[in-house]
């Protein structure tokens, strides 16, 4: 045989390899993919395994976070409702003592000038009684104690978890509690007929002015 003959058997024994040589590859290769298919498949299974465990787990805790938080609002809520209460109460009772004593005292006063006008009323008309006189006043205000309605249950605060969770941009305000409404105070008594023994003192005043003059004129 000649050299082409040569060549060409030696040609096509490389073409036969390399044919060869590349059907292997490519099998390779889809071995390879699959392999790798499979490798990401059970890779994202484990990424979502985790990812739902992990949410679970964060809901949980984001779920005793908000009822923690809830329970500590309904204790301070609660405090603030029973402070507020008992302020409320002590400072009404100690409002209603100072104005119990202050009408002891003005109506004290009142008397201690009614008995001094009149004592200066009997000793401008001349008469002198060993008994000193005293001006009867009305009956003096006796300061009942304030009688106080059951303390009313403190606020509570509560939601359900889901609306919370769901909830991203929500706010609550607590409800206002209205202050207890104090009573109008009676008016302070005044001295009795304070005016008409004014009247009367002036004109009996008068009276003894004209008889004094008379009676020197007449001398």
């Amino acid at each position: 045989m000649g050299n082409l003959s040569n060549d060409m058997r030696r040609l096509r024994r490389e073409v036969d390899a390399l044919r060869s040589d590349r059907g292997a590859l490519m099998q390779s290769l889809a071995s390879g993919a699959k392999n790798l298919t499979s490798t990401v498949s059970a890779m994202q299974a484990g990424f979502a395994s985790a990812h739902r465990a992990m949410a679970k787990k964060t809901g949980e805790e984001r779920g005793a976070f908000v009822a923690g938080v809830i329970s500590d609002v309904n204790c301070l809520l609660g405090d603030f409702s029973r402070d507020r209460v008992n302020m409320a109460r002590k400072g009404k009772h100690d409002r209603g003592a100072f104005l119990s004593e202050m009408r002891r005292q003005v109506t004290g006063m009142c008397k201690d000038t009614a008995d001094d006008l009149m004592g200066a009323r009997i000793a401008w008309r001349g008469k002198s009684s060993g008994k000193s006189m005293s001006v009867k006043l009305k009956k003096e205000p006796v300061f009942a104690a304030p009688e106080f309605k059951a303390e009313k249950p403190p606020v509570t605060f509560w939601e359900p978890l889901k609306e919370i969770l769901n909830k991203t941009t929500a706010t609550h305000k607590a409800p206002a509690i209205d202050p207890p409404k104090a009573k109008t105070p009676p008016p302070v008594f005044a001295a009795p007929q304070a005016q008409k023994q004014k009247a009367r003192a002036s004109h009996d005043e008068k009276h003894a002015k004209a008889a004094t003059k008379k009676k020197w004129g007449g001398k």
